[in-house]
């Protein structure tokens, strides 16, 4: 808050003031994103930028910066809501209908991406945990702007009916992806130059085991209990209670069982979702998404917040190595998985440029590094926060447009939707 402000009133009234602040200012920068057709998770970012280090270069303070470990809570709590709605998109019903051809494309994406950008890392000198993390963040898709697209414009055809269950189930492979990379990287920095082959290999075994145990238990408790919720006029807010509770038990007992909080809320939030039927289904997700704009406002106008200008500065290469990785990676693995598949021209053709934006998940993967990372390497855990950041900023701004474009080019975005749009 104004240091005028933090000189005559507590701390906590400090703390609430500021929470105001960042989401009244994120949920204007993020309306204003919408207007202009520009995913409304980069407005919150800048939002935060323009209340974080663009006010500090003009000598106002207007977040106290020794508050963001305050929000650090609120963040795992946004981190357990964003992987269980991952989870939510492993509905066995789901992925029926999507096939085996999409899990393919969707694997050979996600892996050859995450292949690329570590191997680049490593050619130009960087250190190996710093390119396992990343190269875990760089396999993650943005499913919110590519949704809002076809929503609006109503877009029908191929490319759509395979952009929306790639994106979808890319988060939940990024998400396992890094809960095995996160672990190996830690034990590397840990080891001080001594490296423990059996520590490495047991520490993400047992992250893994532990996460799993923890949200298969808390899936199964919840997904009994929504089955079993009376049907009155206030079955809604009983669901949104038991997904609350469920999020807030994953979080907690995987930190203090040291877990992943990440990982233990999407299997928390996949079990659940497969012991429902549709209807209870769809009313959990109606409900989820009523409840997590504040929070989810919040989350990501702080993760804007704490961009560093002088990290990205010095980062650069890093970062320019992570955003030609990601590139190569989407593009190949599209590429080759489309062919396996034996893809329509057009899915190969225009498939991988859908793949490119990157928000809510990437930089939930990076908060959740960054808060693993901090206490022992903080250099190396900003970096990983601030590329991630820049490069979400990135591809969130020029990513929707191309996907866009792509949909015009093939026909699935009508003229007349255009016209309508425009007027």
């Amino acid at each position: 808050m104004i240091q005028i402000l933090s000189g005559t009133i507590s701390s906590g009234s400090v703390i609430l003031v500021e929470i105001a602040i960042i989401i009244v200012f994120g949920l204007l920068l993020g309306q204003l994103a919408e207007y202009l057709n520009i995913p409304d998770v980069t407005g919150y970012l800048v939002a935060g930028l323009i209340l974080g280090p663009v006010a500090n270069l003009f000598g106002l303070e207007i977040l106290n910066e020794s508050n963001f470990n305050s929000y650090n809570l609120l963040s795992n709590i946004a981190l357990g809501f964003i992987a269980f709605q991952v989870g939510n998109e492993l509905w066995i019903g789901k992925l029926k209908k999507t096939g085996i051809k999409i899990i393919i494309i969707t694997l050979f994406q996600a892996i050859l991406t995450v292949i690329f950008v570590v191997a680049l890392l490593l050619i130009f000198n960087q250190p190996l945990p710093l390119a396992l993390t990343l190269g875990a963040i760089s396999a993650a898709t943005a499913p919110a702007p590519i949704m809002m697209i076809v929503k609006k414009y109503k877009t029908k055809g191929e490319l759509t009916n395979s952009i929306l269950p790639v994106v979808g189930l890319g988060g939940a492979v990024a998400v396992m992806i890094l809960t095995i990379f996160l672990p190996i990287s830690v034990s590397l920095l840990n080891s001080e130059g001594s490296l423990e082959i059996s520590k490495i290999i047991s520490s993400p075994l047992n992250e893994i085991g532990d996460s799993i145990l923890i949200g298969v238990i808390l899936g199964i408790i919840t997904g009994f209990s929504l089955q079993i919720i009376s049907k009155d006029f206030e079955r809604e807010q009983k669901n949104l209670d038991l997904v609350i509770v469920t999020i807030f038990l994953s979080t907690g007992l995987s930190i203090y069982f040291n877990a992943s909080p990440i990982l233990t809320a999407m299997v928390a939030g996949t079990v659940t979702t497969n012991m429902i039927n549709k209807k209870v289904y769809r009313l959990e997700e109606n409900t989820i998404n009523k409840f997590i704009p504040p929070l989810m406002i919040l989350f990501f106008t702080v993760a804007g917040a704490e961009i560093s200008f002088d990290v990205i500065y010095d980062a650069g290469i890093i970062a320019l190595i992570y955003i030609i990785g990601r590139f190569l990676g989407k593009f190949s693995g599209s590429f080759f998985g489309c062919k396996i598949t034996k893809s329509s021209k057009v899915v190969e053709k225009y498939l991988w440029i859908s793949l490119l934006p990157q928000s809510g998940v990437a930089i939930g993967l990076a908060s959740a590094a960054y808060i693993s990372l901090v206490n022992v390497a903080p250099d190396t855990a900003l970096i990983i926060k601030n590329v991630t950041l820049g490069s979400v900023l990135l591809f969130e701004l020029f990513g929707p447009y191309l996907v866009r474009k792509n949909l015009i080019q093939t026909g699935e975005v009508r003229a007349r939707r255009l016209l309508k749009k425009k007027d």
